[in-house]
This record gives structure tokens, C-alpha cells and sequence, in this order.
């Protein structure tokens, strides 16, 4: 289980989540965050603000913003929510994974190669072995 933090945004400001809960995956944080909108609506409505320039915030534990859920994407529709496309990436992030998949490439090159060279080396010891054998009637 991964810990999540799920801030409020609204005009206000951040409500930041001090506490945070524990979900099998970022998409059961999700949907229990578009599960809560309606209710924080609401309430927000009851207490005089405008909901629909909030959002739920879900952070990991090390407070990077993963996925934005806006109010209005679950006031408007009355529905299930859907499951959350892919978190954006970085710039930054896409450079790293840019360069982990010239490594991967690299490493399965590299050992591609040193399969090639083991295959040579057992069949060179393997013609050695048979070039100096020994007859049976010198043993």
C-alpha cells in the first residue's frame, strides 16, 4: 500500500492533507477523491465558497503532485468517474527516462555481445579438448 495525500484547493488557498491515507494504487486514491467531491461541494456551498474553482490535490509522500482533480470534472457529470490517464511527466523526468532507455539498449547490446564471445570461447576450448586428447591406448 502506497501513502497518499489528498490537499484541497480552493480560492482560498491549499488545505494541505497533514495525514494522508493508505490505497493500493494512485487510481483507488483518484477514485476516492472524485468519490468525495460531491460532499466537499457542498459543504464549501454551506459555508459560502464557490466549488467550482476547487480541486482535489493527490500528492505522493514526497509532496509531488501526481494528479489534479478538479471539482467541476465530477459537478458537471453525474457519473462514475473514469480511471486517470498517465500523470504528466516532467521534462526533467522525460530526460531520465530518455536516458534509461539508451542503457537498456546499451546493456542488452553489451550482453548480446558477451553471449557471442562465451559461445566462441566453449567452442574453442571444446576443439582444444579434442585436439590434445590423449589416445586410449597411451592411458
Amino acid at each position: 500500500m502506497t501513502h497518499f495525500y489528498t490537499h484541497l484547493r480552493t480560492a482560498e488557498g491549499l488545505e494541505r492533507d497533514e495525514i494522508g491515507t493508505a490505497y493500493p494504487s494512485l487510481e483507488a486514491a483518484y477514485l476516492d477523491a472524485c468519490a468525495s467531491i460531491p460532499k466537499l461541494a457542498a459543504e464549501l456551498i454551506a459555508e459560502g465558497h464557490d466549488p467550482s474553482a476547487c480541486s482535489l490535490e493527490i500528492c505522493d509522500g514526497a509532496d509531488l503532485l501526481l494528479i489534479e482533480v478538479p471539482f467541476l470534472e465530477r459537478v458537471r457529470r453525474a457519473q462514475k468517474p473514469s480511471r486517470p490517464g498517465p500523470p504528466a511527466i516532467s521534462p526533467e523526468t522525460q530526460v531520465l527516462l530518455d536516458q534509461l532507455d539508451l542503457l537498456t539498449l546499451s546493456i542488452r547490446d553489451e550482453t548480446a555481445k558477451l553471449r557471442g564471445n562465451l559461445a566462441q570461447a566453449r567452442e574453442e576450448v571444446a576443439s582444444f579438448q579434442v585436439r590434445n586428447r590423449k589416445p586410449n591406448w597411451l592411458l
